[in-house]
């Protein structure tokens, strides 16, 4: 297992230049010091299934490795792998939730630089989506528990345990921040253009 240092050095290159938010960092450490057999109920991380990539680690979903020969035959589903081609690099991946998405920061261009960027996440169905509240904590326990109050509740306050305080205790309480341009919007634009050149529309 790599270090806090090890992770948070791999981090930094991911974020391309941005500063390390001090919840990931507090996020690093707990992973990185985590006792072995250490207790889902005690580890916040454990808790909501959340890891964050440690140096030279990645997901099947960003590479596509996932793909089998029919997918690779298919030309509908490689204008969309192509479309999300485009649209992957403008987020920083930076570790996987609860039920297998990869979760990142939202890094394209037009957005505003003095601002913490959104915390973007690419599912398993090939969708993205931009998670509510102010950071990743706040999109990695609403990932994980939504709209079920007690659920959240419980992982804003094991979350609070370590270190990493959260004011809302429900979903309803976290704001709604927009991207100025948005990578569910510009992948469907992507895909639309892909089946246009290849003919499929």
């Amino acid at each position: 297992m790599a270090t806090a240092d090890q992770i948070l050095a791999s981090l930094a290159g991911r974020l391309r230049g941005r500063p390390v938010p001090d919840d990931l960092r507090r996020l690093v450490a707990i992973q990185a010091a985590r006792p072995a057999g250490e207790q889902r109920a005690r580890d916040p991380l454990l808790h909501t299934r959340t890891v964050i990539f440690e140096p030279g680690e990645s997901d099947a979903l960003l590479d596509h490795s996932y793909l089998n020969e029919n997918d690779r035959a298919d030309p509908d589903i490689m204008a969309n792998i192509a479309a999300i081609d485009t649209v992957l690099p403008h987020a920083a991946w930076i570790g996987t939730l609860v039920d297998g998405d990869v979760v990142g920061y939202w890094l394209h261009p037009d957005e505003p630089v003095g601002e913490p960027p959104l915390v973007v996440t690419f599912s398993t169905e090939g969708e993205f989506d931009i998670q509510p509240g102010e950071s990743l904590v706040e999109a990695v326990i609403y990932h994980y528990a939504g709209y079920q109050d007690d659920r959240f509740a419980a992982a804003a306050e094991l979350y609070e345990a370590h270190g990493l305080p959260i004011a809302a205790r429900r979903a309803d309480d976290l704001p709604h921040r927009r991207a100025v341009v948005d990578p569910a919007a510009l992948h469907s634009k992507r895909y639309e253009e892909e089946c246009a050149a290849r003919g499929l529309s």
